[in-house]
């Protein structure tokens, strides 16, 4: 029996490799802090289309799901542009 990881590996990469980009632009956009606003609003919109994408590859997308990826994206969103200020 394959574990979670194994099965949705390719799919923790994506995320991985968004997120160690996201990072490296957001550090390199400094002081630029429009530009890092800018940066937060992508990786938003990155996050949330990923969990949909991979939840709707594997038959598990509920209304539940969208929302919590709509939340979580928007938390972190909202934490990251409070450090901009």
């Amino acid at each position: 029996m394959k574990t979670e990881l194994q099965l949705h590996f390719r799919s923790y990469i994506v995320i991985g490799c968004i997120l160690l980009l996201f990072t490296a632009l957001f550090l390199r956009a400094w002081p630029n802090r429009d530009l890092q606003r800018m940066l937060i609003g992508c990786l938003m919109l990155a996050y949330f289309i990923w969990g949909l994408v991979t939840h709707t590859k594997s038959n598990v997308l509920t209304l539940h799901l969208v929302f919590e990826y709509l939340g979580v994206s928007l938390l972190a969103g909202i934490l990251l542009v409070l450090v901009t200020i």
